[in-house]
């Protein structure tokens, strides 16, 4: 498969998989960032096997995370 756009993660998502990865963490609330709910989402469905989506698609939801992240610290 031909990669059309670089995999990237910013700091909340790569906190967020590690957390999502650790099976007694808890969900994380709408406190947390776009960023930091979608790298926990990745974590928890490949730690459980249970992740949903291709990569585009969850390339796709990793780049709508950013930009609603950058969104709100505009308006913050």
């Amino acid at each position: 498969m031909k990669l059309h756009h670089q995999p990237k993660a910013n700091d909340e998502m790569v906190q967020g998989y590690m957390d999502g990865y650790d099976l007694k963490a808890p969900e994380p609330s709408t406190n947390r960032s776009a960023s930091y709910r979608h790298g926990f989402m990745v974590g928890r469905g490949e730690k459980t096997g249970n992740l949903a989506g291709t990569y585009e698609s969850l390339t796709r939801a990793a780049d709508t995370a950013m930009t609603e992240d950058a969104r709100r610290s505009m308006v913050a």
